[in-house]
């Protein structure tokens, strides 16, 4: 009998423009993959206050506070209803 795989997430975080076109995004920069692991959440966490505080993207200061706790313990690509000019690409992987 075969084992079914375990189906885990990995988010990537990309700057691009207002439109989020993919030739805006660029994977040869951007290089870190989150992985769904407490750690990863809270690296990804800390790129994205990061982000924002140089003000390479935007966010509502009244929304950061949901967008921790959505990265921290939600879907992190559901953070890109509250981000401008940033994204989280969520990617499915196998184990």
């Amino acid at each position: 009998m075969s084992k079914m795989k375990k189906i885990r997430c990995a988010y990537e975080f990309f700057n691009c423009d207002e439109n989020r076109t993919h030739t805006s995004m660029n994977p040869l920069y951007e290089q870190n993959v989150y992985r769904d692991t407490r750690d990863s959440r809270r690296k990804l966490w800390k790129r994205i206050k990061t982000e924002y505080e140089n003000h390479n993207i935007v966010i509502d200061e009244k929304n950061m506070n949901t967008v921790r706790k959505m990265i921290m313990e939600d879907s992190p690509s559901k953070v890109n209803d509250y981000m401008k000019y940033g994204i989280i690409l969520e990617k499915t992987m196998m184990d």
